[in-house]
């Protein structure tokens, strides 16, 4: 098992990694640098122990918050989608900004995919041993 303080310690790592990354300004690496960085970031907040039989509740809950939450994110990010598409009269900075809004939905509904992703398999993992 990591403890908290090699994961905190990587967590650092990976932000020292992704702040030299960005200031350095590399084109063609600058994005495997990050990456390496992001690497350095997923043993924080990831949970090396098996669930509980007690967490499955809590569980289901928030697989159905993210879920929802990534629907809502999605649906708005296409509705602003179609805004945009069928607006002709607005100016092009106005256009420029809503379509920004609807890229900023649409990353937060794909990152909230990876949660719930996260979240479902340690879900299935207690009803899997719940069956046993």
């Amino acid at each position: 098992m990591i403890r908290p303080a090699l994961r905190i310690a990587s967590a650092l790592a990976g932000l020292l990694v992704i702040t030299a990354a960005i200031t350095a300004r590399l084109q063609p690496l600058g994005a495997v640098v990050t990456m390496i960085g992001v690497l350095f970031l997923l043993p924080l907040f990831a949970s090396w122990r098996a669930p509980r039989a007690e967490e499955l509740e809590w569980l289901i809950e928030w697989v159905n918050r993210l879920r929802t939450a990534m629907v809502v994110c999605y649906g708005t990010a296409l509705w602003i989608f179609l805004m945009v598409l069928s607006s002709q009269h607005a100016g092009t900075a106005n256009l420029q900004r809503l379509a920004s809004l609807g890229a900023a939905f649409w990353t937060i509904g794909f990152v909230a995919m990876f949660f719930t992703a996260y979240f479902a398999s340690r879900r299935s993992a207690v009803e899997r041993e719940n069956q046993v």
